[in-house]
């Protein structure tokens, strides 16, 4: 599943259709927003970096080939800037999850994502909610692909611990 969109989960079509910008907003804004709500645990704060990335994304948008990888980009950055001023107090953020997807109580399994630290935690949503390869990931986080297949592995092991007690 990807983070785009309902109608744009194919990457084929990503790289073949040329949508405009507004129909791109659209089509992406639920999934833009719920994946910076992933990665910050707030819900208002999630809803204002997904618009500060679609800012971003609007202005480079004539320039911009993938304008997808863009905008995760974006939303990784923008989270990343706010867990370091992160002093304030946060909401537990409630998700809606389809039950028959998970085999853990679905608050249990986003506690546990959320006590991640924040390069691993946004290694797992990248992978398993926004559905990138480990290349993409390492593109959007600025690292090797060697650095997101350790990330990823430290996390699925401390969440397999932490869901196994």
């Amino acid at each position: 599943m990807a983070c785009t969109g309902d109608a744009l989960t194919d990457r084929a079509e990503l790289l073949s259709v040329r949508v405009s910008y507004d129909e791109f907003y659209r089509r992406s804004w639920t999934r833009t927003v719920q994946l910076a709500a992933l990665l910050v645990q707030d819900a208002s704060v999630a809803e204002e970096l997904a618009q500060d990335a679609f800012i971003q994304v609007m202005s480079r948008w004539d320039t911009l080939r993938e304008p997808a990888a863009y905008l995760h980009q974006c939303v990784v950055n923008a989270s990343r800037v706010y867990h370091r001023h992160a002093g304030v107090v946060r909401q537990k953020l409630r998700v809606m999850a389809i039950p028959e997807t998970t085999e853990h109580d679905f608050d249990e399994l986003a506690e546990a994502v959320s006590a991640l630290p924040f390069r691993q935690r946004a290694v797992v949503l990248l992978r398993y909610h926004c559905d990138l390869t480990e290349q993409q990931i390492a593109e959007v986080l600025k690292c090797r692909p060697g650095t997101v297949k350790s990330l990823a592995a430290r996390a699925l092991s401390a969440l397999h611990q932490e869901l196994s007690r």
